[in-house]
């Protein structure tokens, strides 16, 4: 349940005011969702052309801000003595939703999807259903996402193996089903990365061929995944694959394209006969932009779609060497080749001392501010047990896991997000405007924001929304062609809100 104060302020006229915090009889219950329980979020689309953005039904650009959630991906275990994941429960994504966030990117695991070829396990999307629920309670869309990482479960070197000389051996990892896994006994060993292994590159090699229907099956799970949630506006959409591997050749996305226009076309046809609605699907590249901050992607046209939104993994100045601009740059180029939206999947950075990366985190944030995109930090939490932290079959984990919220290794013991992470992570941000932002700048170390946007036609005049932490309630605040400004209190943070003229502006601080 929400409380909503409405500022008793004629703040009406352009150049108006606003000053204080909330009055302390704003305060919500600390234990009620920022919604009412049952209630939809408003559905979202992608728009298609040289300005595609995100859009509610009511015609505001969204941007989703969030952060993945991997309590429902099953991945390999390294050590037994270790689990892998975390269990998550709601309490997860009411302190996702503290922290500002809109959105969840949420891992699925083919695996459980279908531990059995043609099977579809009622009772695992049953979990799904109730985590979109948990989310949405606190006012947050999910982003279902195929998860992967370097194939599947099954493509571990069995502990005890002679590596050759020059590899070592490979985690399995998470993501394809033992039963879709066809390596033609390549081996498990792997020289540097884990896509390198010869089984796992064989393992993509007959994916894309779609060698005894392997593709057609994942296919059709997507179909059925889609049919499941065709009515539900709480999930912002489907995030096709993962970081896709290469098989034969690493810059071939010939096979991929031709997956994820059969995918698309599944998940359209499960919308239809669950008598739901176009929900925008989510591709990303292939895992080598992780890797490099720029390929492969496949190329334009490779669906007829509109509801498609490009998401790359923008791990530039983290895990890969390009530098942030570029990162943005080159995402924004494919984006514009191809006519669509760009959300960044995954990006973050992973110093055993945060400190270190504490302007990397600030610079990466006003680069994502220029551009008004949106995106997922990666993770929430990790367990000491996950394949990430340990690197070998039979391993130990290292001393940290750097997941947003850190814990100690072994024994998974949460130590707390990082200041110098959290602070820019939690900083005001527009989540709904009616019609285009033209400038944005925001700060999380002193709450100050700069907003500009430019009304569209036939949205909402009245939907916009700008999250305030708490910490920076008691900012100024200050408006031109704003009307109607009023502050809702959620979780002890501020959403405002107001109606826009044609061009409009609102500063904090």
């Amino acid at each position: 349940m929400k409380r909503v104060t409405s500022l008793a302020l004629s703040v009406l006229a352009a150049g108006a005011v606003l000053a204080g915090g909330l009055p302390a009889t704003d305060a919500a219950a600390p234990h009620e969702p920022t919604v009412r329980a049952g209630t939809a979020l408003p559905a979202l689309h992608a728009t298609h052309g040289r300005r595609a953005v995100i859009r509610s039904a009511d015609g505001a650009q969204v941007l989703l801000r969030g952060v993945n959630v991997n309590g429902l991906a099953e991945y390999y275990q390294p050590n037994p003595a270790y689990p892998a994941v975390l269990d998550q429960d709601r309490g997860d994504f009411k302190r996702i939703a503290r922290l500002g966030f809109n959105s969840v990117r949420l891992l699925v695991s083919w695996s459980e999807l279908q531990p059995t070829r043609g099977a579809y396990d009622r009772a695992y999307v049953a979990k799904v259903r109730q985590a979109v629920r948990w989310a949405a309670d606190y006012g947050m869309y999910s982003i279902i996402d195929m998860h992967q990482d370097a194939w599947g479960l099954a493509v571990d070197t069995p502990i005890g193996t002679a590596c050759p000389e020059g590899t070592r051996p490979n985690n399995g990892w998470d993501g394809a089903p033992a039963w879709a896994t066809i390596t033609d006994g390549a081996s498990t060993c792997t020289t540097l990365e884990r896509e390198l292994a010869p089984a796992v590159r064989a393992a993509w090699q007959h994916f894309y061929d779609d060698t005894a229907g392997i593709q057609g099956q994942l296919v059709r799970t997507w179909g059925r995944l889609a049919r499941d949630f065709a009515r539900d506006t709480n999930v912002a959409g489907f995030d096709l694959l993962n970081e896709p591997g290469f098989g034969d050749n690493l810059m071939d996305t010939t096979g991929l394209g031709r997956f994820y226009d059969r995918a698309i076309t599944a998940i359209r046809r499960g919308e239809r006969a669950g008598r739901g609605f176009s929900h925008i699907v989510f591709w990303e590249p292939s895992v080598m932009w992780s890797a490099t901050g720029k390929w492969a992607t496949p190329e334009p046209g490779f669906s007829r779609d509109r509801n498609l939104v490009f998401a790359p993994h923008v791990y530039s100045g983290s895990l890969n060497a390009s530098t942030i601009p570029d990162g943005f740059k080159n995402a924004a180029e494919v984006a514009a080749d191809h006519g669509v939206p760009v959300w960044s999947g995954e990006w973050g950075f992973f110093p055993s001392d945060p400190a270190e990366s504490a302007t990397k985190v600030e610079d990466y944030a006003a680069a994502e501010d220029e551009r008004a995109y949106g995106g997922a930090w990666w993770v929430w939490e990790q367990a000491c047990g996950n394949p990430h932290m340990i690197g070998a079959p039979g391993g130990q984990p290292g001393p940290i896991s750097q997941s947003l919220v850190r814990f100690s290794c072994p024994g998974d013991k949460a130590t707390g997000i990082p200041a110098e992470f959290g602070q820019v992570l939690s900083r005001p941000v527009p989540r709904a405007v009616p019609g285009r932002i033209t400038e944005l700048t925001s700060n999380g170390r002193t709450g100050r924001l700069e907003l500009r946007g430019t009304y569209a036609a036939g949205a909402d005049r009245c939907g916009l929304q700008v999250f305030v932490p708490q910490r920076f309630a008691g900012k100024r605040v200050r408006v031109t062609g704003v009307t109607e400004v009023r502050r809702t209190r959620h979780l002890g943070n501020v959403v405002l809100r107001g109606c826009v003229a044609d061009r409009f502006r609102l500063r904090i601080g």
